[in-house]
């Protein structure tokens, strides 16, 4: 368990250790306006600009979701044989601090399981091939990922992500829900952002083993009236500024990309789970997904479109995984951009990718058209985000070893 930062007012430390909490319920109640609560909902193409429900999303692989209450029993997931052995899927269960259980490949394997989801405040989400799975509020949300491996796959694919079925108690309701407030914009809400807290605070108490706050920060959450709208106010600005600044301890930076250092979550930093909840709710572990976010050039540059960048591999060094890698492309609001060949994502799975005569592969990114469109992955005119994602990494990945190259400016 760790302290909240230092020199931080009780309000901003209860608006980070709340931020959480109040974006997977934002999320929960905007999802569930679309589609009933208690069923899954089967997402059967890959992510493109018009997607705007969860920054930051993918282009890989197909999704379904779904939200429930595990006051009304048990769920059951089962998952069928995969079609082949380098197949990769994924079940990722979140409680509604965001700790996270896996259902997986890498757990599971290729030949089919079936697992019990069970609500347990009192027991940590193991990480391994446990058959019954705790989780430690009431609410849970359901996330399952299929790759898409080629264009020609995308039927497979499918069949086999409907093929993943989460059944719930017989009783459990099916109902739609009102939006709330967007999942981005949560710091809009001021001091309002307290109470708004206190009421999820009471659909979903925390578990004792999550971080505890402070006996002042404590105090706000349990009645927030008590306290001058300024100071309340003040405390969302501070918080959100902390969170903004990506002030997250343990993260590493190198060759101008940087990722977090923990393998298996957030662990007690209330501010590095808050960081995870505004930039990628309901984002991998790096143990399943290691992420790596451009910062720079090797020039020190930030990122604008037009200048094109170049990332070179040498053969011996591409993504070391046991299952893929792919370079994404993002606005500055963290949603995907429209282009002309409307691809927004590159990786070891892009048909016509060229390859040099000596196995080392160069990845141009661009907003411009280059004359090879290849190994094009457009971007945006002007500033962007650049992310890359290695699934089931090598322990030099999941132990923040390896790092993509640096993003260089072409001489030609």
């Amino acid at each position: 368990m760790t302290s909240p930062p230092v020199d931080i007012s009780p309000a901003a430390e209860a608006y980070i250790w709340g931020y959480p909490l109040v974006a997977l319920h934002r999320t929960r109640l905007l999802l569930c306006s679309r589609n009933d609560s208690g069923t899954m909902n089967h997402i059967d193409d890959l992510a493109t600009p018009a997607d705007r429900a969860v920054v930051v999303p993918n282009n890989d692989t197909l999704y379904s979701s779904g939200w429930y209450d595990l006051r009304y029993g048990d769920l059951q997931i089962e998952v069928p044989p995969m079609d082949h052995a380098d197949r990769y899927w994924n079940v990722m269960i979140l409680d509604a601090y965001t700790h996270v259980a896996y259902v997986c490949r890498r757990h599971h394997g290729v030949d089919g399981t079936r697992v019990r989801v069970t609500y347990d405040p009192t027991t940590a989400p193991p990480n391994d091939d446990s058959k019954l799975v705790p989780v430690a509020t009431p609410t849970a949300w359901v996330i399952v990922r299929v790759l898409v491996e080629t264009p020609d796959d995308l039927a497979m694919a499918r069949t086999l992500q409907h093929a993943i079925t989460v059944t719930a108690s017989p009783n459990h309701p099916n109902e739609r829900t009102e939006r709330v407030g967007r999942p981005t914009a949560i710091a809009a809400a001021g001091a309002d952002f307290y109470t708004e807290l206190r009421g999820y605070m009471e659909l979903d108490p925390p578990a004792a083993w999550h971080p505890q706050l402070s006996d002042k920060a404590r105090a706000i959450l349990e009645d927030p009236s008590r306290f001058p709208t300024e100071t309340l106010a003040a405390g969302v600005e501070e918080g959100e500024q902390l969170v903004r600044g990506l002030n997250v301890r343990g993260s590493v930076e190198k060759n101008g990309w940087s990722t977090g250092r923990n393998a298996t979550g957030f662990g007690g930093d209330i501010l590095k789970r808050a960081v995870g909840a505004k930039f990628g709710l309901g984002g991998h572990q790096a143990i399943e997904n290691r992420s790596y976010t451009a910062q720079h050039d090797v020039e020190g540059h930030r990122l604008d479109g037009s200048q094109p960048l170049t990332l070179h591999f040498e053969a011996s060094a591409l993504p070391p995984c046991n299952a893929f890698w792919s370079l994404t492309a993002y606005g500055t609001d963290m949603y995907l951009v429209d282009n002309e060949i409307d691809r927004w994502s590159i990786g070891d799975r892009t048909r016509g990718l060229n390859y040099a005569g000596d196995g080392s592969l160069t990845i141009w990114v661009s907003a411009e058209r280059p004359d090879d469109i290849s190994n094009w992955l457009p971007v945006p005119s002007g500033p962007y985000l650049l992310g890359m994602r290695v699934y089931e990494g090598h322990d030099e990945v999941v132990e923040c070893e390896w790092f993509p190259p640096s993003l260089v400016r072409p001489t030609v």
